[in-house]
């Protein structure tokens, strides 16, 4: 009777075991549960290599603008912003009286000299005609004709003067030497003009930075690379432009390349002086895969992908190309048309079911 009440008392307990195992008779497996996870499906982009340096943009033409000769300045005849044209007076300086005082003088000796030709010319045909007929000597034949020679170089320097005193009553005037806007003015009334700049110029048609990239960077730069600057001022509006100069050396100095990039089309908003980020485009690929840097999982041996087939979650080991903001190019291990797990991917399992959603 005892054994048989132990047979049943261990029956029971293996029975209890049995069902917390999930064993027990009629128990059914509970299915694993899906991974939510979302999805891209995996199309055409195209991805380039950038480089970037800081710049500050300047006109297409600048110039600053230093008078010829010293002088004290008299007016100044335009303001800060104002458009001129190429030839236009900017500046008048204290010379211009002594200059048209000098060109009256110019004119002048010119008249004087050209009067001591004519009378030089004259005697020396009259000695001419006393020489041949025997009124004069061979010897006076001679000094009239040095006289004639002596006003005649006279005369030229005359000339001289007056081409001198045309130019230093023109070297009065400050003109714009092509057409653009006006920037700073450093000339006033009453101050000298040594040694001083007086104006600053610009041709704002055009705007052109000029930076320096990276040696790495030598074998790919070649004008015509698209190019754009994002102003941080402007909330960081962007402005397209191309490469229009590429050194095709390091320059020695700041061992960085010299390039200059060039921008069209800016609706007046992008303006000398003001300071950007210029990215310049050094390769760009086309029709190409690229994916998120997140969207990657790193491996001891290289990247891995995690795609979606049939339900089930399936790894996939790719090839990386170039990188770019953000994004990486995917050169194998992955085909236009996949679905491409972005986010949930990270603790995904081989063969893992997964419940696709919304991002």
């Amino acid at each position: 009777m005892r054994n048989h009440e132990f047979t049943m008392l261990v029956t029971a307990v293996l029975a209890v075991v049995f069902l917390s195992m999930g064993c027990g008779p009629g128990q059914i497996d509970e299915e694993e549960p899906l991974v939510r996870v979302s999805v891209e499906v995996v199309v055409p982009v195209s991805i380039s290599s950038i480089a970037y340096a800081s710049a500050r943009v300047e006109g297409l033409e600048e110039a600053l603008i230093y008078a010829l000769a010293p002088g004290k300045v008299e007016e100044v005849l335009v303001s800060e912003g104002d458009s001129v044209t190429a030839g236009q007076q900017l500046v008048r300086l204290n010379t211009d009286q002594q200059a048209s005082a000098g060109t009256s003088s110019a004119v002048a000796g010119i008249s004087a000299a050209q009067a001591n030709v004519d009378n030089a010319s004259s005697n020396y045909i009259r000695m001419q005609s006393l020489y041949e007929a025997g009124g004069a000597s061979e010897q006076q034949l001679e000094g009239s004709r040095a006289a004639v020679e002596a006003a005649q170089a006279q005369l030229s320097q005359a000339r001289a003067g007056y081409t001198q005193a045309r130019t230093n009553r023109d070297n009065s005037w400050i003109t714009a030497p092509f057409d653009g806007e006006i920037g700073r003015i450093w000339a006033r009334a009453g101050n000298s003009s040594a040694n001083t700049p007086l104006i600053s110029i610009s041709n704002n048609s055009v705007i052109v930075a000029r930076i320096l990239l990276p040696e790495e960077n030598l074998l790919d730069l070649k004008p015509g690379l698209p190019a754009y600057i994002t102003i941080s001022s402007l909330d960081n509006e962007s402005f397209s432009g191309v490469v229009t100069s590429a050194s095709l050396t390091v320059d020695q100095i700041s061992g960085l390349v010299p390039v200059e990039v060039r921008f069209d089309e800016t609706a007046g908003r992008l303006r000398p002086g003001m300071a950007g980020r210029v990215a310049v485009l050094t390769e760009t690929f086309e029709n190409s895969i690229a994916v998120q840097e997140s969207a990657l999982r790193r491996t001891h041996s290289g990247y891995q992908i995690v795609v979606i087939e049939n339900g089930t979650a399936v790894i996939r080991d790719v090839q990386v190309g170039i990188s770019s903001e953000g994004m990486v190019q995917i050169t194998d291990g992955l085909s236009f048309g996949d679905s491409m797990v972005v986010g949930g991917q990270t603790m995904l399992q081989d063969g893992a079911g997964v419940e696709v959603v919304s991002q």
